[in-house]
């Protein structure tokens, strides 16, 4: 495989997923700039968004597996292969465990205001899982050529993993730098879970599960967010209705009634400071998220070690797959 083939695989993804392929808010934007847009319009928009997102998905597939055929790279080198999938899989269920607990600890950290507002939110659940599922296969199988096409023109590994992870950062750049750097952390864990394993399974399992944990969050917050402003609309008129409105995720504090963000005063992992009467408050929930972080603290190294990782070999990388 070329370089230029190679550069081309490798730049598929954050141009794919950075063009304005909406019809809908194109159309809405070119005529009406910057304007909200009306309920019935937000709807198709967001149709259209799903829509999109499943073409990307399917072309980026396509194209992997167009330039799989066309590369001397064998289906083993990308990871397709049974030979030791037992303990790829269990490396990767594993491992997802960190980003989902530190995702869960964040939650209160980097949550939007109004998480309801968040794509996954809307829609019927059965379309996001299977979005959910055809992204994850599409991204891991592209994320394991790119690596194994780099190998292939002679980089190491190291240098391989980490060009593709920014690469896959990239595509959030967009969006916000913050984004940007989780992806691209998280495109490199995945990266090494697939040098280090040779097996396409063990990124795929983490990727499902982070993926399902993350969608199960902004379905469940939108949908408590949903309850609380129903049972507001009925006791408490309009008036309450546009307070919630502007304050979704606001707190009362008990001491001088005072309702802030918690979000936006200053905080630490387990309390935040009241703005107007400086009370340090604790957060009600989060015991999951704790027990989860320290499982993930613990327990992870003790099952990496039931499982047959009792070394530092998870530290450096090993030779690269073969091609």
């Amino acid at each position: 495989m070329s370089a230029g083939s190679a550069i081309c695989l490798l730049v598929l993804y954050p141009l794919l997923f950075n063009l304005p392929l909406n019809f809908v808010r194109f159309q809405w934007g070119f005529k009406h700039g910057l304007a909200p847009m009306p309920p019935d319009v937000q709807e198709r928009a967001e149709a259209a968004d799903r829509a999109v997102l499943l073409v990307m998905y399917v072309i980026l597939l396509v194209v992997v597996v167009l330039f799989l055929n066309r590369s001397l790279l064998s289906i083993y080198a990308v990871g397709l292969t049974t030979a030791n999938w037992k303990s790829a899989m269990a490396l990767g269920v594993l491992v997802s465990y960190v980003p989902v607990s530190l995702g869960a600890l964040l939650q209160r950290f980097l949550a939007t205001d109004k998480p309801e507002e968040q794509p996954e939110a809307r829609g019927p659940i059965a379309i996001w899982c299977s979005l959910t599922a055809l992204g994850a296969l599409s991204v891991e199988l592209w994320r394991a050529f790119s690596i194994a096409a780099l190998i292939r023109l002679e980089l190491s590994p190291w240098f391989a993993v980490l060009i593709v992870a920014v690469a896959y950062g990239a595509s959030l750049l967009s969006t916000s730098t913050a984004r940007a750097a989780g992806a691209a952390t998280f495109g490199a864990a995945a990266g090494f879970l697939f040098v280090n394993t040779g097996s396409l399974l063990a990124p795929l399992a983490m990727s499902l599960i982070v993926a399902t944990a993350e969608l199960y969050r902004v379905r469940h917050l939108a949908s408590r967010v949903l309850r609380t402003f129903v049972a507001l609309e009925y006791s408490g008129g309009p008036e309450i209705r546009q307070k919630l409105g502007n304050t979704s995720r606001n707190v009362t504090c008990p001491s001088c009634n005072a309702s802030f963000n918690p979000g936006k005063v200053k905080r630490t992992w387990r309390s935040f400071t009241c703005p107007e009467c400086g009370e340090m408050l604790e957060y009600e929930t989060g015991t999951f998220a704790y027990v989860l972080f320290f499982f993930c603290l613990y327990g992870v190294p003790a099952l990496l070690y039931y499982v047959g990782y009792r070394s530092l070999s998870l530290i450096p990388l090993p030779s690269p797959p073969h091609l």
